[in-house]
């Protein structure tokens, strides 16, 4: 059975806890690995006993995608996104979704089983990490409807590709390398849109030069970002027109409520 120090490899989910306490916090973490291989995953078919947080993405890339009749829509989940499969809708209810998992590249999880919840308690800050994870992937399913409403395919594509390079891209002097290996298809869920008008609309933004496929696993963004991206993100966030976004990197410029400085909460 392989273990790990879960905070070494995620050490957001301790950074929060103070310099003197962090080491005990760090030994808290410890988990089980679960490791799942390339292709569909039956995740819905785990199950897990009261007191379990759930399964931590340590590595990979997984997506989800949903159907309701004849329509779908992708959500792509990696490092640091919270999963709990066996959360369905409530029991007894009308809706009829059909949720399929596939892994896009070999999956690391830890397992955050009841045991590491009673080991962490101590340490409320690794519980609030948590939470957050899981707003993040809120606030990311409300970005991908804001997204969908977006009226051009094109423009569609280019906002939720800077999306993604601002969770896993990385600059370089060519432009913003988005290291995800992403089908037609996988992308069309993505934008609400079918595989051939988004093979064509990929087609145009490569011909203009603002983004460009690398091999099988890569894509190069140029350019800046779509001014529709920050307030995409401001939509999804419950933000404010106008938000100032100057002075972040320009590839990060999405990042957050629109720059503004938060107020603390009591």
């Amino acid at each position: 059975m392989q273990m790990t120090v879960v905070g070494d490899e995620q050490p957001d989910l301790v950074a929060a806890v103070a310099a003197a306490r962090r080491p005990q916090a760090l030994a808290a973490t410890r988990a089980v690995v679960l490791e799942v291989g390339l292709g569909p995953w039956a995740a819905e078919a785990l199950r897990a006993p009261s007191g379990h947080f759930g399964l931590l993405v340590l590595e990979g890339l997984l997506s989800r995608e949903v159907r309701v009749g004849h329509r779908s829509c992708v959500e792509l989940l990696g490092a640091g996104d919270l999963l709990r499969p066996w959360d369905t809708l409530t029991e007894g209810s009308i809706i009829v979704v059909d949720a399929r998992w596939t892994v896009q590249s070999a999956l690391r999880l830890a397992v955050l089983d009841r045991a590491f919840a009673l080991r962490v308690a101590p340490f409320p800050e690794i519980t609030a990490a948590l939470m957050h994870s899981l707003m993040r992937r809120s606030r990311w399913l409300a970005f991908h409807l804001a997204v969908c409403h977006l009226p051009q395919l094109e423009l569609r594509l280019r906002v939720v590709f800077w999306h993604l390079a601002d969770r896993w891209g990385r600059v370089t002097p060519d432009g913003v390398v988005v290291p995800l290996r992403l089908t037609h298809e996988l992308i069309g869920g993505l934008v609400g849109a079918r595989r051939a008008p988004v093979t064509r609309a990929l087609g145009r933004l490569h011909e203009a030069g603002v983004l460009e496929r690398r091999g099988e696993a890569e894509w190069v963004l140029r350019g800046r970002p779509p001014e529709e991206l920050f307030q995409t993100h401001l939509d999804a966030a419950g933000g404010h027109d106008g938000a100032d976004t100057a002075g972040a990197p320009e590839h990060r410029r999405a990042v957050g409520p629109g720059g503004r400085p938060g107020r603390t909460v009591p």
